[in-house]
């Protein structure tokens, strides 16, 4: 696996997950999820809708473990899923190199 094919999935993984919000909005946006679930069913909604590249989608499959079909949305629950439970913090949606924290969560572990 290519480190460019892991760049460019992390940049996604973290587009999806933030867009690069400041700490005060990522904070905001963790209490909002974290007391709606009807939020969280929007946002996952939402991040599945985005255009994944086939190159993303495969280099998540790796990555996960996973067929292709299922890397979007097991990527997108697991993202938001972790946004609620405060597990993935705002060092892992900061641009720069994706965090072992983040992978774990993508992983599901």
């Amino acid at each position: 696996m290519k480190p460019i094919h892991i760049a460019s999935f992390a940049f996604t993984l973290l587009t999806l997950a933030s867009c690069a919000p400041s700490q005060r909005e990522y904070e905001t946006v963790q209490t909002a999820v974290q007391g709606s679930p009807a939020l969280q069913r929007a946002i996952v909604k939402d991040c599945i809708s985005k255009r994944w590249s086939k190159s993303d989608l495969e280099t998540g499959a790796l990555i996960m473990s996973v067929p292709i079909n299922k890397v979007q949305a097991l990527t997108c629950k697991r993202l938001t899923s972790a946004l609620a439970s405060g597990r993935l913090k705002y060092a892992d949606v900061r641009p720069g190199q994706p965090t072992v924290n983040l992978i774990k969560i993508v992983q599901g572990r």
